[in-house]
Order: structure tokens, then C-alpha cells, then sequence
């Protein structure tokens, strides 16, 4: 099994489009944990990039929260 961490960084929403962009990076030790520790380890850099047209799903990825 393959585990991956990310932290939300953004969760903008285009009043225009009605779009949500959210980018998520991969989380990082601080504060220090096992688990983070071990996943930073491996993958220390990059991001997802998602856009969203669904209102309910956007409202679930908060600011600075770990998935």
C-alpha cells in the first residue's frame, strides 16, 4: 500500500467560473511526527493541483489541514 500526505495550501474560489482552485503539497515535519517524518522523507517536493465545480467538495479542503 501506498500512503500519501498532503497539506491544502490554497482553496481559492473564481467567483466567475464558479471554480475552486485548490493546491495541496506533500506535508512536512513541523510539527515533528513519525508518520509525516516518513512520508517527507520520500517525497519532499511537489504539489496537486485540482480544480473543482462542485461547491460541497471545495468546502472540504481546508486551509492548512492534512489528507
Amino acid at each position: 500500500m501506498i500512503r500519501a500526505k498532503f497539506t491544502c495550501q490554497q482553496n481559492i474560489l473564481n467567483h466567475e467560473t464558479q471554480t475552486a482552485e485548490i493546491i495541496l503539497t506533500p506535508v512536512t515535519t513541523n510539527p515533528p511526527n513519525e508518520e509525516n517524518l516518513t512520508f517527507w522523507q520520500a517525497t519532499p517536493a511537489g504539489n496537486i493541483t485540482l480544480q473543482i465545480t462542485n461547491p460541497l467538495a471545495t468546502e472540504r479542503f481546508i486551509l492548512g489541514r492534512e489528507y
